[in-house]
């Protein structure tokens, strides 16, 4: 897990979480550069994300963040920085949270180029689990992906998730095969 160096509240917003190399925060509007949203609609970065779906603009991108921004109880939209937060580099979202039975579903993204493969979304997945299981009380994160997404399986495998079941044939593709859904999860008492 990664090293949280500091999390610190701020009453109805998002915290903002610190590691070694990151921070993580609540997207604001002047973030949402032309650069971002590029990367959003580029197909080697999207090719496994469901918005691939739908084109995004400006417009369309600043909408979604507004309603995450005003809804931070159901769910999460964290923007992952580098560069002591100046770059905008990716996100990690817990899109559900059940309080009730006590899981979020967990997605996650490092789309800004220049800032893959450099172990960001293994640090920024790590820093939201932390965050689920300590600071949310979440009992259980789960998370799903294509078959053949090579690089988020190794993240969330990094963070300690495992395969907790497969839905056959359930996705369709960039290539427009019929892949299987991959689904994992990771219990707090497990970390």
């Amino acid at each position: 897990m990664a090293d949280i160096i500091e999390i610190k509240k701020r009453g109805d917003r998002l915290p903002i979480i610190k590691t070694e190399r990151l921070i993580l925060r609540d997207i604001e509007l002047k973030d949402i550069s032309e650069e971002y949203v590029s990367w959003l609609n580029n197909e080697s970065i999207t090719k496994y994300l469901e918005i691939r779906f739908v084109p995004q603009t400006k417009a369309v991108v600043e909408k979604y963040i507004l309603s995450k921004l005003s809804d931070t109880v159901n769910s999460k939209h964290f923007g992952v920085y580098d560069n002591d937060g100046k770059r905008l580099i990716g996100t990690v979202t817990l899109s559900i949270i059940n309080y009730k039975h006590s899981f979020a579903e967990v997605s996650f993204v490092i789309g800004h180029k220049d800032a893959q493969g450099k172990g960001f979304a293994t640090e920024a997945l790590s820093a939201i689990v932390h965050y689920s299981f300590y600071d949310l009380k979440i009992s259980k994160l789960i998370a799903g992906y294509y078959e053949g997404h090579i690089g988020s399986s190794n993240v969330l495998k990094k963070n300690g998730f495992v395969v907790e079941g497969i839905f056959k044939k359930k996705l369709i593709n960039h290539d427009g095969i019929r892949v299987d859904q991959i689904v994992v999860g990771l219990l707090s008492k497990d970390v």
